[in-house]
């Protein structure tokens, strides 16, 4: 069965579901390839970036990416956060352009942790989910919950939040949540945190909301779009 790419604090990524994968005694090495578009607002324009994800039940050593006929750039990705069965790329924030990424059929090379080399691939079309637009986002000083409102969007198929500190590392990652939604809150009493390490009163936090659609026509959870949205607010305690 085809591993989900929501992972918890996958940013992304990894589109959402929040399962997380587990090393196998038995060692399955199948790998699965994602590439999708990314989109946010960066100084009031709405820009486009790259992503790509490869996962496995088994542990990786090296992933490389190229674009299929593209004789043009090989993607390098990283172990996330150290999971090595997760690797992923993202276009650096500073190099977002308006320019949609390349469509077609991205080519996975991996290297596995036992040596045995596999090929993958994922289409990428030219469909993008905007980022949200939020209405609300303050921590209610009253109840110590944050509280987050926006704007459905037309072809998100779900959402989910996350906030993090302002060196970007992330603190908290919600559930995933179908498309009719439009609004959240959160405390320090709500699952998902991922350490006990809570901000302090007076941080400044940054909560994110992203929009996620994913690929069209398949029955896998493959993305092909992530949407996001940030906020910057001060913590109550």
């Amino acid at each position: 069965m085809k591993m989900n790419f929501f992972k918890p604090a996958l940013v992304a990524v990894s589109a959402a579901l929040l399962v997380s994968s587990c090393v196998s005694t038995d060692p399955d090495t199948t790998g699965y390839g994602d590439a999708y578009i990314l989109t946010e607002i960066v100084d009031g324009d709405t820009l486009k970036g790259l992503g790509l994800h490869a996962f496995s039940y088994s542990e990786f050593t090296s992933v490389n990416v190229e674009l299929s006929g593209s004789q043009g750039q090989t993607y390098v990705l990283q172990p996330y956060m150290g999971y090595s069965q997760d690797y992923v790329w993202t276009t650096p924030l500073n190099e977002y352009s308006e320019t949609l990424p390349a469509a077609g059929d991205y080519v996975f090379n991996a290297t596995f942790r036992n040596g045995e080399v596999k090929t993958f691939y994922d289409k990428l079309y030219g469909t993008v989910v905007y980022p949200p637009a939020i209405t609300k986002c303050e921590m209610n000083a009253s109840t110590r919950e944050v509280e987050l409102k926006w704007n459905k969007v037309s072809n998100a198929d779900s959402y989910n939040i996350k906030l993090m500190n302002d060196e970007g590392d992330i603190l908290f990652v919600s559930k995933v949540y179908n498309n009719m939604t439009e609004e959240y809150r959160f405390s320090k009493n709500t699952d998902g945190w991922l350490s006990a390490a809570y901000p302090a009163n007076g941080d400044s936090v940054v909560v994110e909301l992203v929009a996620y659609l994913l690929e069209p026509a398949t029955m896998s959870n493959d993305l092909q779009c992530i949407g996001k949205s940030k906020k910057t607010i001060v913590w109550k305690d």
